[in-house]
């Protein structure tokens, strides 16, 4: 009998692989928050003790686990970790004076021996490693200042390098590098715009003098260009997008300094003309990937870029501009784009309809906003928007785009209504948001069975946005503003026990027996307990996107998980003790349920 498809199948072999990781990943972190609670009180033997003993177990093992080798690169990637903190606890106890970056560049060259067989987290540290190291070189010896070029050559070289043997040994991780280079590149195009245009010396080029502007000009397309003639010669479609719609943004940059100095007396012009620039150069981009790539289905993307660019500045350009006139504007944007999306196929036009409907939406509530002076009429509207897109069959990405406007609004409704920032009345305003953001989690778990496919991103990639929104509003009010963050207990473990039970009901029954269930409700009671239930939700969309082979969602959630273990870290409600006995009884809970996972999945597999 084969295990059955669900929409969150939690008893798929992926799922249990990665419900393994986090579980060992927990643990690690539980240790961690303990010695952090009580560093300074350790002997120093002890502080020496703990990372090296800590690597010594994870290299055992990962030799006694050789068989499961997600597990065997998971404590390679922790026996990396391990090796850069034992340096720095050895620099920090002995004073050895040395420099940062040659605790980084130590770390670079010890993190080459666990590169003896395939592990993508090791290479993924060592890309990071040895970038910090460069920097940290130019900048302590002051190289940085005196020779910028040889810093842009470097950098360009350890770029490039890393990128070969990314591509060589590990292309899955062929589209972060492609982001970060184009990151790169972008940084080195503002510089070139807008950096100081010293004169740099740099002997081993064959010019003499080299004007530092013109090599933040080259850096900025240098890398780019080669990912460009590479994948296109390699016919990866995808990526060759990708590398010309980083291209394409780099050139963005000058054109919107081009047009501003044009049209440097009038503003609107100035907006105008350069959402028009914009969105007719990525058009002329997507138009040459036709040419060059006929075949492919990705061509579209630099016009569907282009148009979400172009988009945004009109709708500041209506924002700033023409007050009032911009409700009736946008209205008319509206009604254009409605008219395109029913009555056109053609994915220039649905694009350009995209765009002006989130610039005449934007402005039209914006400013029935500012006219009326009343929030709760704009989040009717903005519902009657989601609505009105649903039923359009609007692409996944505008529905996104749509939920996360309707939260939003939402939130700002309840801050309006109940003075959030008053002492007084927080607690009562937070209570409102945290119902708000259960109310959608709930609804979406009663609609999911019959919701429509191409949606279902749309909506898990809204509560991955809302639920790292959520918790970074409060780690903000409470550590910056300073204001108490109190919930009321019937909402903040109610809601999450009505979820929970809910998800339970509706996904969990047919696929766990009795034992898997009781150790997955004692996990998911340990994070309600504790106040972050959210990381189970997180998981259960990681479920489905290991289930769906949805990248995006998929690496979103991983994201996520890392930044709400990031937040928990900082949450000063939680004390050091409790807070690292919680995560370490969550690792063993998610590894007993993994087993249990494990056991049933292999136990349907031999059923005939």
């Amino acid at each position: 009998m084969q295990i059955q498809h669900h929409i969150f199948p939690w008893n798929s072999d992926r799922f249990i692989q990665h419900l393994s990781i986090l579980g060992f990943a927990l643990i690690a972190t539980s240790v961690m928050y303990l010695v952090a609670a009580n560093w300074l009180m350790l002997p120093h033997w002890a502080q020496l003790l703990i990372p090296q003993s800590l690597l010594l177990l994870s290299a055992v093992a990962s030799i006694f686990l050789s068989k499961h080798d997600f597990l065997v690169q998971t404590f390679n990637t922790i026996c990396g970790l391990m090796m850069g903190l034992s340096l720095a606890v050895i620099g920090q106890i002995y004073q050895t004076g040395a420099d940062s970056y040659l605790l980084f560049l130590v770390w670079s060259v010890l993190l080459l021996a666990w590169l003896y067989r395939y592990n993508i987290g090791v290479f993924l540290l060592l890309c990071v490693i040895s970038q910090i190291a460069l920097f940290l070189f130019f900048k302590q010896t002051f190289w940085g200042d005196q020779f910028p070029v040889l810093f842009l050559v470097a950098l360009n070289i350890v770029t490039g390098l890393q990128f070969y043997f990314c591509l060589k040994y590990y292309p899955k991780l062929r589209y972060i590098f492609i982001l970060w280079v184009s990151i790169f590149s972008i940084w080195h195009m503002w510089s070139f715009l807008y950096g100081d245009g010293e004169i740099a010396f740099l002997a081993s080029l064959i010019f003499t003098y080299l004007d530092i502007k013109i090599a933040y000009l080259i850096s900025s397309f240098f890398l780019l260009s080669i990912s460009l003639f590479y994948f296109y010669k390699k016919k990866d479609q995808l990526c060759s997008v990708l590398s010309a719609v980083g291209l394409g943004v780099v050139l963005t940059f000058c054109i919107v300094d081009v047009v501003s100095n044009l049209f440097s007396n009038s503003e609107i012009f100035q907006l105008f003309f350069i959402a028009l620039v914009i969105f007719a150069w990525f058009a002329l981009i997507s138009y040459l990937l036709v040419k060059a790539l006929p075949n492919s289905r990705f061509n579209m993307i630099p016009l569907a870029v282009g148009a979400w660019i172009a988009g945004l500045i009109l709708a500041s350009l209506m924002l700033t501009f023409w007050e009032n006139f911009s409700l009736i504007m946008g209205l008319l944007f509206v009604f254009i784009a409605i008219y395109i999306l029913k009555k056109k196929q053609s994915l220039f036009l649905r694009q350009l309809a995209y765009c002006l409907f989130i610039a005449g939406q934007v402005a039209f509530l914006f400013h029935l906003g500012l006219l009326i002076e009343e929030i709760f009429p704009i989040l009717l509207l903005q519902i009657g928007f989601l609505v009105l897109s649903y039923f359009l069959r609007m692409h996944w990405f505008f529905i996104f785009m749509q939920l996360l406007g309707t939260y939003a609004v939402g939130f700002a409704t309840i801050l309006n209504l109940n003075d959030a920032f008053k002492t007084d009345d927080f607690s009562e305003s937070l209570s409102y948001i945290v119902l708000l953001k259960y109310l959608f989690f709930v609804l979406v778990l009663c609609i999911s069975k019959i919701m429509p496919s191409q949606y279902q991103r749309s909506v898990l990639l809204a509560i991955l946005m809302i639920i790292l929104y959520s918790v970074f509003f409060e780690f903000v009010v409470s550590n910056f503003i300073g204001l108490a963050v109190q919930h009321h207990s019937v909402l903040f473990y109610g809601l999450p026990v009505i979820w929970f039970t809910l998800f339970v009901c509706l996904f969990l029954l047919k696929q766990l027996n009795i034992y898997a269930l009781i150790i997955l409700t004692a996990f998911a009671t340990v994070f309600i307990v504790y106040g972050y239930f959210e990381i189970f939700i997180v998981l259960s969309i990681l479920a489905w996107a290991i289930q769906r082979q949805d990248k995006l969602i998929y690496g979103f959630s991983l994201t996520c998980l890392v930044f709400l273990l990031g937040f928990l870290y900082y949450n000063l409600q939680i004390t050091f003790l409790v807070k690292s006995a919680s995560i370490f009884f969550s690792g063993l809970s998610i590894l007993a349920l993994a087993y249990l996972l494990n056991k049933l999945s292999m136990t349907e597999e031999r059923i005939p």
